[in-house]
């Protein structure tokens, strides 16, 4: 037994139990009413819709002692009511095509929301059920196929929950909460308009374009403001952007509560504000804002009321003028101009809503002018006397996708139509029901819970069918939009962007200046832009100023992350982009430049002769060169002097030759190192200084000895010969060559290059090469000054005017003391001045030799010769 044979039973036994009880229970009757205003035509096929061309509604009498009174709503919205018209040119339209659901008539029934959820769903009850309807006929059930509306997300959700047990399609023109495009909770509901989702996403990125980085947030309590606001703050801080403060209008406005939210504005400093909210509430808030003198606020306003006619005037341009912000997609439609102009006051009993425009537009009453204090309406006034925003057709938006969702809803009706025909259509729709009566078969019956359910499995299949060919409708208008929607019921997200500002007349119009397409492609004309104040540089909206090149941001403790200091790089390291979150650090051979915003080649740093180290280092040695030259030249010119004599002249002249050598070798610790410098810094000075200490050594032998001998005789004399001492200085030396020569070819110093990341320069250095090799030459030097010092020390008592060894006990301890300082020294020095502290070490040492030695003896020659001469003859 398939589905259909079970259907046919249970219709079945359903005609069987309603036939019973016809006996019983009365024909149809009005069980309440709604008396809801209504612009009803009907055809063979009836749409629905639900707009609300008035926006204030009186609340009734709920004491539930009389009968509640009929809902009245006044405010009358030109701009919805233009929307209405538009619906209504539209279907008129689809009835005149000969392609579009042709010998197919299309009707309607518009009813007045009156901007209030509530008003809605009793216009939902209406259109599905009838109950409420001003007549007792038992009509087909539901009354339409499908729905145009509500105008505001929160009607929408309460219109869907209502009609979607009944599987009745909604499309909505201005509804734009993302949570209507959930499936799971509103599987009927389709737009024409994107969802705040993509409006969410383009005011983010709109924000994040021009840096705004601090801005303040506004919204409604409602679904779509609370919806849109929640949205655009994620999506603001998946981009870095800090919302400074979320305020949140209630449904219930007080003044106190307006108040607050607008100074939040001076309390958060911020210069940048997004509204989304309608524009019953933004002009709530546009007074607040003229009430308390806040200027230089650049207004962003969402789809709502960006805009909107009843905003922006001439008294509010010094405070909103410059307001940006993203609208609807405009569009043209042909012959709608005309169509509105045509309106006339004799319509009104088809179209009360006439009515409604004749006394708004012309300040009129079509009731008691006595108790109004307004002339009565003649029906004489002429809508094209005067430009009027009911026929201002330029900026269609709202209308635009009243329009296309009704041209949806025809395509969608035609492929039905196509593939079903139309009598199946029509059959699929001949059982009625209402709360109280089933119509079957041109017959009213009483309702059972058992005729309801029966009803309501059998008539959903129709709903569901309609459904599916309107999520599938892909067409192209008129003027070249292409209509389709994706599986969430959405279209494709397009948005103008706007821009408020005056002509030179003094007139306001709203200029395009960017769009947005997509889910990212945002495009924006800045040139055409003219910001809040009449302004052309884009205003700035920041916590803390931007960090510039250079340096990082660093988030104050407890703040947004929008609110930091500016910390400078180390050294280093540099920021190359404004707003860096860290510093970068730099390659290894490079180095932060003086702003900190890029890298430079690190500097080579040896001691040059250029600089004041090197000069003085220079001409340190060149000045102890100069005083060894001239000592020696002393002591040539008065060699026969019994001081010069009595002081073994010819070692005298060793040790001065090599001081002479040591002093170049010295030399060589300056200017860029080299595989030669490296080779005689090193090895020149460990041979040199040594032949100076042997020299020095074996003149203290020779004095201890000669000095120590009590009877000397020609043996003795034989061992300490000239010839003697030269093998003495020259074993003394052998060994320091043999180290030297085996250091330079096993592993030679050589010239690198030493880096370190935390050093802004690359030092040239000398590496030793074999350290075993560096510490046998300066040990073995300290060897030989130990012991030159020792032997000293012990002839220090010797006579005194033969008595060398005082002397050279002086400048053993001086090259001890400076060479035991330099080892520490040496190992901590940084850079270069390794080389210098060497170099140092070297001078000193080449300087305590010659002043302890020599300079006194070179005073006794020069300034006071016959005095020692005289003391040399009576000793």
């Amino acid at each position: 037994m398939n589905f259909k044979q079970v259907l046919l039973g249970l219709r079945f036994l359903f005609l069987i139990r309603t036939l019973a009880e016809k006996e019983i229970h009365p024909s149809c009757i009005l069980d309440g009413h709604f008396d809801l205003t209504a612009v009803i035509r009907k055809g063979d096929v009836n749409i629905g819709g639900i707009f609300s061309a008035n926006y204030v509604e009186s609340h009734p009498d709920l004491s539930f002692r009389n009968d509640p009174e009929k809902l009245q709503c006044s405010g009358f919205s030109v701009a919805d009511f233009q929307a209405v018209q538009t619906m209504i040119f539209t279907i008129e339209e689809i009835n005149k095509s000969d392609t579009l659901l042709p010998n197919i008539t299309v009707g309607y029934k518009i009813y007045d929301a009156c901007y209030t959820h509530f008003q809605a769903t009793r216009a939902a009850v209406l259109l599905t059920t009838g109950v409420g309807d001003q007549h007792i006929t038992c009509d087909k059930f539901p009354l339409v196929p499908v729905i145009v509306g509500g105008c505001w997300s929160t009607q929408s959700i309460a219109v869907t929950r209502v009609v979607g047990l009944f599987r009745i399609p909604v499309i909505s023109y201005f509804s734009t909460c993302a949570c209507l495009s959930n499936k799971h909770e509103y599987p009927t509901f389709l737009r024409t308009i994107p969802s705040d989702l993509f409006q969410s996403r383009a005011l983010a990125q709109l924000v994040q374009h021009f840096k705004w980085t601090w801005i303040g947030l506004i919204v409604e309590d409602n679904d779509y403001g609370q919806n849109a606001g929640g949205i655009f703050k994620d999506e603001a801080t998946k981009r870095g952007l800090c919302v400074a403060f979320y305020e949140i209008i209630p449904a219930v406005v007080t003044p106190s509560k307006i108040s607050q939210s607008v100074r939040k504005i001076l309390t958060h400093k911020v210069k940048v504000v997004l509204i989304i909210a309608s524009e019953l509430i933004v002009g709530i808030i546009v007074q607040e804002v003229v009430y308390e003198n806040i200027s230089g606020i650049q207004w962003i306003a969402s789809e709502a009321w960006s805009t909107s006619k009843y905003v922006y005037n001439h008294q509010l341009f010094s405070h909103f003028g410059g307001t940006i912000g993203f609208a609807i997609r405009r569009g043209d439609i042909t012959g709608l101009k005309d169509f509105l102009a045509n309106t006339h006051l004799s319509q009104q009993e088809s179209n009360p809503l006439i009515t409604n425009l004749w006394e708004y537009t012309f300040n009129c009453s079509n009731n008691n002018s006595v108790h109004t204090g307004k002339v009565p309406c003649t029906g004489l006034e002429n809508l094209n006397a005067f430009a009027s925003l009911y026929l201002d057709v330029s900026n269609l938006r709202t209308s635009y996708n009243v329009y296309k969702a009704v041209y949806a809803v025809g395509h969608g009706l035609h492929s039905m139509i196509e593939v079903n025909g139309f009598k199946d259509f029509l059959k699929s729709q001949s059982i009625a029901l209402k709360p109280w009566k089933i119509y079957l078969n041109g017959t009213c019956f009483p309702r059972t819970r058992f005729s309801y359910n029966i009803y309501a499995i059998t008539n959903s299949f129709s709903n569901i069918k309609l459904l599916g060919y309107l999520k599938n409708v892909n067409f192209t208008m008129d003027s070249g939009d292409e209509i389709s929607f994706d599986q969430n019921g959405d279209p494709y997200p397009s948005y103008d962007l706007v821009n408020w500002q005056k002509k030179e007349n003094g007139s306001f119009f709203i200029a395009h200046v960017g769009e947005f397409s997509g889910s990212e492609n945002l495009s924006v004309n800045e040139h055409s832009i003219i910001w809040q104040g009449g302004q052309k540089e884009i205003p700035v909206s920041v916590c803390s100023a931007s960090c510039p090149l250079g340096s990082r941001k660093a988030v104050q403790q407890g703040k947004y992350s929008c609110c930091f200091d500016c910390v400078m790089c180390e050294e280093g390291t540099i920021s190359n982009q404004t707003d860096s979150l860290e510093c970068l650090v730099c390659p290894l051979e490079f180095w932060s430049n003086t702003q900190k915003d890029h890298c430079v080649p690190k500097e080579l740093e040896y001691i040059s002769f250029k600089e004041t180290l090197g000069s003085v280092l220079f001409g340190g040695a060149f000045l102890g060169i100069f005083l060894t030259i001239t000592i020696i030249a002393i002591f040539l010119y008065h060699r026969y002097n019994p001081i010069v004599r009595a002081n073994n002249s010819h070692l005298s002249f060793y040790t001065l030759f090599s001081i002479v050598l040591c002093l170049l070798s010295s030399i060589t610790y300056l200017g860029q190192p080299s595989a030669v410098s490296c080779l005689l810094r090193n090895t020149g000075f460990g041979i040199t200084f040594t032949f100076c200490i042997s020299c020095i050594l074996g003149k203290t032998i020779v004095v201890i000895v000669a000095f120590n001998v009590q009877h000397p005789d020609r043996k003795a004399a034989l061992l300490f010969s000239p010839i003697k001492q030269k093998v003495l200085i020259i074993l003394c030396n052998l060994f320091q060559i043999v180290v030297c020569f085996t250091w330079n070819i096993l592993s030679p110093p050589q010239p690198i290059r030493k880096t370190l990341f935390d050093s802004p320069a690359i030092t040239l250095q000398c590496d030793a090469g074999s350290a075993l090799a560096f510490s046998l030459v300066l040990g073995y030097i300290g060897l030989l000054v130990c012991v030159c010092f020792t032997l000293a020390f012990c002839a220090r008592n010797l006579p005194y005017h033969y008595n060398e060894a005082k002397l050279i006990t002086f400048s053993m301890v001086i090259v001890s003391a400076v060479w035991i300082t330099f080892i520490p020294t040496y190992l901590s020095a940084p850079g270069k001045y390794l080389d210098a502290v060497q170099m140092f070490a070297i001078l000193f040492s080449c300087y305590g030799l010659l002043i302890c030695i020599f300079v006194p003896k070179c005073y006794m020659i020069l300034l006071q010769p016959h005095k020692k001469i005289r003391r040399m003859q009576r000793k």
